[in-house]
């Protein structure tokens, strides 16, 4: 944040506080607290980014404020942390009471993927701009680390906004509301592919980002004991001035390629919300339609490069120079709840949401160029040369449902649900599915110091598939589409239930416990994810008098698990000798069989904390934190007839583990009436081990077929000590 910026800040706070104390005939009182520190660390890592991620660690001064403002007519409230660093955030609001009031905000936050040399480096120069060469065109030379660019990933984020709402003592109100979100960096990471297969290697595109978002709301209504009335209006202007990135393509005799991001979009909603209260049976009706819309417009890459050479460009013969993209949403929902009795309450409802996509209908003719297209919605290339098209995706979702709760003797209270969904859409794999939940809910607060709560919640779905004749016959890869299912229209059943526990059987002592568990297995198909399941149970007790000491214990553990089944062809067209090898249900042959994974994910943490007012005016704080996660697969191969596996598959032991520790010690003395100092240590260790990341490397493979990796994300391990201290003014 600038000086500038931040003066601007500060004189209108004053000026505010001024006109509040000017114009408050009840005498208007300011307090709260100002204050100014400094931060220092000392850090062991490869790549710094990663404990640098999100907030900034850097050897410096910060300030801080809290200031208060309260009176008969009007108050006033602002608050300020990490003053002049990279993560700074302000807020001032205020208002008259009755009458009206308003808010103002600024919040900074820079998001670090990478430092260099080790976590990012590129073999392009010119990194920030939007053309990207390599340093040489020399397959042997483009090997050498050494003569790579080192440089920051990193991207700013500002967000600066506000919000008025006028009311004028009457029923009537006006809430205007804004904020420009803006983004910019030298880069943030892009894996882009070299070439048409994924054996023509990838690399990392580091690539500009200027961007910004501007957002303005408009809302007017009726509130009243007896209902409330609303009308709102959004327009979001979305504005990038890096859509096109152009880098140099080893694999296409070093031509320059393009990338593409996002365009220029708008997007405008319009809504009406309502409630009636006091209604017969002591019900209330209310209600909410919306209707959005996000236009924009692209322009379509008419070539693209061809293996022949760098200066042969192939025509993509798209069917409209230009893409104009059209999206409308149009939401209802009702609720209608009642007392049916003296102790029986109920809740109906329904949900509309319809989404249609006008959007330009693009064919890219590539079949006079002899280049092959991606069938819709697969992943293997059809069998002849046919145009590319794309997917204008839309549906349809109706959601109705009903509840009822009903208060029995003492503090118990027993509820049961119904919910069912159907959606409609326009999708290759699937264009109907059902599904229904039903709950069933107990709770009890009979004694003050105990609460208790039970859940039990089944799902059925089922859906209506299109690719049940999907290849003309075993021998084509499309036949393998019968036996696939995506995971969100895959036939469901999923039981679900949570528990939660809240007790006090002494004063200053807290016990709690929540359990999850959750299982879902997919129905009817072979090949996929068969089932998975998780468990959570979390544990925590707290204890002491705040006034003389308070410790609290936390803990925390789940578990994982996924099963599915896959297959694996290393032919096509299927061989001679082994004909119809898409066929899952037959024997396995050395070319095509099918492989079972179980993935276990184990995750704990267990956290300790104290308050400790040693005297009037010394108090000590402090916490400490263990987090693990532990990650494995294993495999299993199908056999043949003789119990010897088709393949050697082994066990992946390092999958995604974690490790987390951290102690955070801190004194607060107040050596005289109005001065608050505060020391404070943290010592933070984080260890990250993935059997993807064992042994990497910054090039993979060689010739055209070698990838380009920047490092992002392969150095995570770090040991951080992280010293604070401020002095803080108290009026």
């Amino acid at each position: 944040m600038t000086a500038k910026r931040i003066a601007i800040l500060i004189t209108t706070l004053l000026v505010l506080s001024g006109e509040a104390i000017a114009q408050d005939s009840g005498g208007f009182k300011l307090f709260g607290s100002f204050g100014a520190g400094g931060l220092g660390s000392s850090r062991d890592s490869r790549d710094a980014s990663k404990i640098e991620e999100y907030r900034d660690l850097s050897d410096g001064p910060f300030g801080v404020f809290d200031v208060r403002g309260r009176g008969n007519r009007f108050y006033f409230d602002a608050f300020g942390e990490n003053l002049g660093r990279d993560d700074m955030f302000i807020k001032i609001s205020g208002g008259m009471y009755g009458i009206f009031q308003f808010s103002l905000h600024g919040d900074w936050l820079t998001h670090n993927f990478g430092f260099g040399p080790d976590g990012a480096r590129s073999p392009y120069i010119g990194i920030g701009q939007h053309t990207l060469p390599l340093f040489s065109t020399n397959l042997a030379e483009l090997r050498n680390l050494d003569a790579w660019t080192t440089f920051d990933f990193s991207t700013d984020r500002r967000d600066v906004g506000g919000d008025f709402e006028f009311s004028g003592k009457s029923p009537w109100y006006v809430l205007v509301d804004g904020n420009r979100v803006h983004q910019e960096g030298i880069n943030k990471v892009d894996a882009a592919a070299l070439g048409t297969s994924p054996g023509n290697g990838f690399v990392d595109l580091p690539y500009p980002v200027h961007h910004s978002t501007t957002n303005i709301s408009v809302e007017g209504g009726y509130e009243s004991p007896r209902g409330h009335f609303s009308v709102n209006w959004i327009e979001s202007n979305f504005r990038n001035d890096s859509e096109f990135l152009y880098f140099q393509n080893p694999f296409f005799g070093f031509g320059m390629d393009t990338s593409t991001f996002a365009p220029n979009n708008d997007y405008t909603r319009i809504s009406a919300s309502g409630m009636l209260r006091n209604l017969p049976l002591d019900s209330i009706l209310s209600g909410r339609v919306t209707y959005d819309r996000i236009t924009d417009d692209a322009e379509m890459v008419s070539e693209v490069l061809n293996t022949s050479g760098s200066s042969v460009l192939t025509p993509t013969n798209p069917s409209s120079p230009i893409f104009e993209g059209k999206v409308e949403n149009v939401t209802a929902q009702v609720s209608f709840t009642s007392t049916l009795a003296r102790n029986l309450d109920t809740r109906a409802y329904y949900n509309y949401y319809r989404r249609h996509n006008t959007s330009t209908d693009i064919v890219f003719d590539v079949t006079t160029a002899g280049l092959v297209c991606f069938e819709a919605g697969t992943t293997s290339p059809a069998n002849v040369n046919v145009p590319c098209t794309g997917e204008r995706y839309g549906y349809t979702k109706n959601n109705a449902g009903f509840e009822t709760e009903y208060r029995a003797s003492g503090g118990n209270r027993i509820s049961a649900g119904l919910d069912y969904l159907d959606i409609n859409r326009d999708r290759f794999d699937s264009a109907e599915t059902g599904e229904s939940k039903v709950f069933v809910q107990w709770s009890n607060n009979l004694l003050e110091s105990l609460t208790a709560r039970f859940k039990y919640q089944y799902m059925w779905r089922r859906s209506e598939f299109l690719t049940d004749n999907a290849g003309y016959d075993a021998n084509s890869p499309f036949y393998l589409e019968r036996f696939n299912r995506s995971f969100d229209v895959a036939n469901l059943n999923q039981h679900l239930v949570k528990a939660y526990f809240d007790y006090s059987p002494v004063q200053f002592l807290d016990l709690g416990f929540e359990a999850y568990y959750k299982k879902n297995d997919y129905e009817d198909f072979i090949l996929g994810r068969m089932n998975d399941q998780r468990e959570e149970f979390q544990g925590s007790i707290a204890y002491g008098d705040p006034e003389k000491y308070r410790l609290a214990l936390f803990a925390d553990v789940e578990f994982i698990r996924y099963d599915s089944y896959h297959r694996t062809i290393n032919a096509s067209p299927c061989p001679s000798s082994a004909p119809n090898c898409f066929d899952p249900t037959i024997p396995p042959t050395s070319t095509a069989f099918n492989w079972g994974a179980r993935l276990k994910d184990k995750n704990w943490m267990i956290e300790f904390s104290g308050d400790w007012p040693i005297t009037p005016k010394l108090t000590l704080r402090g916490s400490a934190i263990v987090e693990k996660s532990r990650g494995r697969v294993d495999f299993e191969s199908q056999r043949f007839a003789d119990g010897t596996p088709a393949a050697a598959l082994y066990p992946i032991y390092s999958y995604d583990n974690i490790e987390r520790r951290s102690v955070s010690p801190k004194a607060i003395y107040l050596p005289v009436k109005n001065l608050e100092l505060t020391v404070g240590y943290s010592y933070e260790r984080y260890a990250y081990t993935d059997a993807q990341f064992e042994g990497y490397q910054y090039t993979i493979g060689t010739g055209t077929t070698t990838s380009y990796l920047s490092g992002i994300y392969a150095f995570p391990d770090y040991r951080a000590h992280i010293g604070y201290g401020s002095l803080r003014y108290i009026f």
